[in-house]
């Protein structure tokens, strides 16, 4: 999970500004233009923990919710890597559809 949340707090400049309390939704997370895969490379890791991580990068404390994105699933589309950075193309890569951070 250090890795994860290494390479995403490496590209939080370009991933969207903090909010000063509360939460935010942000729809369609991205990580270097890409979309946020809803899995860590191997697999072994989807949803929470990838999501948790990704509002910690974008400067919030954890992820009350986040959902899916069941739209795209058996369509061509990219979707980047949290663990490794690298990049999933095709119709079998997940991604999230949003991520709802909180802030103390």
């Amino acid at each position: 999970m250090l890795l994860i949340t290494g390479l995403l707090t490496a590209m939080a400049p370009v991933l969207a500004e903090p909010s000063n309390a509360g939460a935010r939704n942000f729809f369609t997370p991205t990580v270097g233009g890409d979309r946020l895969s809803f899995c860590v490379d191997s697999g072994t890791a989807c949803g929470k923990p990838i999501a948790d991580a990704w509002c910690r990068a974008v400067g919030f404390d954890k992820a009350l919710n986040y959902r899916r994105d069941s739209t795209i699933i058996n369509r061509p589309t990219v979707a980047r890597y949290a663990d490794t950075g690298g990049v999933c193309t095709g119709p079998q890569c997940e991604s999230f559809r949003q991520i709802k951070c909180w802030r103390a």
